[in-house]
């Protein structure tokens, strides 16, 4: 068998339903991904598993920058004694090196380990581990999702101990590489904010020379969406928050040289659209038990509402863009939708509004970018600040059950049932991953965020779960007829310090999250070490203004109630202002 090489176009404009096999649970820490040397020190990674395919990554870039002629293999056995597939490429300066081919006619439901090498044997890249997607009967899923990797904040413990967990595919939903130029722990690669291609793909390049993230690239395969910051902070469809045509060029050559670096270094199964667009909102079937439905809320919606006003006059502003509000009705809306639907999203889909008391305290609030509607905050740049679409998405999903909405971006993890259905069952529930390194939410907080926590609890019934401090991921564990979430926790610079945080469980119909006490059998290694040169994350943000440099917001200095308020006006906002 043998697959044909993928271009970045061909890459692009890839099509097909997509779908993931469960593997044997295992014991320790399996094999260690040790930083390559020589022309593939970017390591390896596979993206956009199907039943039949898979996505296969390298760079391989020599001193002098020339082309480098490849082969690259399939092997069903980790000792690489049984190759199943076998092709070659070419690494160019076109596409900075980087080399995606589709490996093809393997069987579903199979783990598999791959590597590249050049033409003439003088060197090899690492060996990866992948898998194809399963067909027909599922009896169980486990998709982990990260959110929030900014470089400059710390280390990656929390990509190496996910990579010693079984899971069967990662979701990255968004803010895999930051746009900002700020100092922190580790020094950004380019040190100026990006709006080049060469300064996209230097940033990329400095991100997957982490070992850490390159044991998460050998370990699992990955399905990525970007958010704002793999462009620039608060990004939509034609323009950004802090973007200046007469500083930083013109936006649609910024947007063009960010998605492309970002098809080059984490490639998917995407399109190219009208005007040359990337299309990335994609389906993946993992055989008859769920479907994964990849959102971009970014780079198609229309501007978020400046004012109060401005929102109540927009009652079809879009976050999606028509084509992919179509798509996801069609999607959500079919007869044959499988029995879990998990939507891959970035910004927070659940209603997060918080009392504010004062007109004194809304002028504050607003004053940083907050709405305040009918006494209440909101956050424009949300599922909040898009209402009517929020509405058409929910009539959509209808009182079937088992619809899941996995949202990173807001640096904390939560748990919603809900929104709910006209009956009052809520139609789905959200699971929201804390970050990578990106500082904690609780972080920035000018109140303690456990008064903040249980006070956000006692006002939203909705509300099943919030921490506010911690660094890590999230699992969901699916069977046919139930779903289990749970939220582990890593220091940035020591995977070894991985702890069980939470775990909710929800029936697939009707819908409800239930407090789990113990987490499932899932051997965790006591022995993993970190290799990459860092030190702790700060507790505080960078910078200064109570701003880290990503998504932080500036928040007035206020005590006792007020300050409370204010906090919770964070939560719900979060807006990025730079």
């Amino acid at each position: 068998m043998t697959g044909a090489p993928l271009g970045r176009r061909q890459v692009v404009a890839g099509l097909g339903a997509l779908a993931v096999a469960p593997v044997a649970a295992r014991g320790g820490g399996g094999r260690r991904t040790q930083p390559a040397t020589g022309p593939f020190g970017w390591g390896v990674a596979s993206f956009d598993p199907a039943a039949t395919s898979v996505l296969l990554w390298t760079r391989a870039r020599p001193g002098d920058g020339a082309p480098l002629e490849l082969r690259w293999q399939v092997f069903a056995d980790e000792g690489l004694d049984d190759p199943v597939a076998d092709g070659s490429a070419t690494a160019t300066a076109d596409d900075d090196h980087c080399v995606t081919v589709e490996a093809t006619g393997l069987p579903a439901g199979r783990t598999w380990w791959y590597r590249f090498e050049l033409a003439d044997g003088s060197a090899s890249s690492p060996v990866g581990r992948t898998r194809t997607l399963p067909e027909g009967p599922v009896e169980r899923l486990r998709v982990a999702a990260v959110s929030c990797s900014r470089f400059a904040a710390g280390g990656f413990a929390v990509y190496r101990a996910l990579a010693d967990r079984e899971v069967d595919l990662v979701l990255h939903l968004g803010d895999y590489v930051y746009e900002d130029g700020a100092a922190g722990v580790r020094a950004h690669d380019p040190p100026e904010e990006l709006r080049t291609l060469e300064q996209y793909r230097r940033r990329y390049a400095q991100h997957r020379a982490d070992p850490d993230l390159q044991a998460l690239h050998a370990r699992h395969p990955m399905v990525a969406v970007w958010d704002d910051h793999e462009l620039a902070g608060n990004a939509w469809r034609d323009g950004a928050a802090g973007h200046d045509d007469a500083v930083d060029g013109p936006w649609a050559d910024r947007r063009r040289a960010a998605t492309r670096a970002h098809e080059e270094w984490v490639p998917g199964r995407t399109r190219i659209g009208p005007e040359e667009r990337l299309e990335p909102w994609r389906a993946l079937a993992i055989g008859d038990l769920a479907e994964v439905l990849v959102l971009d809320t970014r780079s198609w919606r229309d501007r978020a509402a400046a004012t109060a006003a401005e929102l109540a006059a927009g009652g079809e502003r879009s976050l999606l863009g028509a084509d992919q509000r179509r798509w996801l009705d069609e999607r959500l809306r079919r007869a044959d939708r499988p029995p879990w639907v998990l939507i891959a999203n970035q910004v927070m889909f659940h209603p997060l509004r918080v009392p504010i008391p004062s007109p004194e305290l809304a002028a504050e609030v607003e004053a940083n970018g907050f709405l305040v509607v009918d006494g209440q905050a909101l956050n424009p740049d949300q599922w909040d600040g898009y209402p009517a679409e929020r509405e058409a998405v929910v009539a959509a999903i209808g009182d079937l059950g088992g619809v899941v909405v996995l949202t990173g971006d807001v640096h904390s993890s939560w748990a919603w049932e809900g929104p709910a259905t006209a009956d009052g069952r809520p139609s789905m529930i959200e699971l929201v991953t804390p970050s990578v390194t990106s500082t904690s939410l609780g972080d920035r907080l000018p109140v303690s965020p456990t008064l903040l926590e249980a006070a956000l609890g006692a006002v939203d019934p909705d509300l099943a779960l919030v921490e506010l401090t911690r660094h890590g991921y999230l699992v969901a564990d699916l069977g046919p007829d139930e779903l289990r979430a749970e939220w582990w926790y890593v220091e940035p610079s020591d995977p070894g310090s991985q702890v069980f945080g939470a775990a909710r469980r929800s029936a697939r119909a009707p819908m409800g999250l239930q407090v789990v006490d113990e987490p499932l059998p899932d051997p965790i290694p006591t022995t993993t070490t970190s290799t990459s040169t860092t030190s702790a994350a700060p507790s505080s943000p960078e910078g200064s203004g109570g701003r880290d440099g990503d998504d932080g917001l500036p928040l007035p200095a206020l005590g006792g109630a007020a300050a409370l308020a204010a906090a919770a006006g964070a939560v719900v906002a979060l807006r990025r202002r730079r």
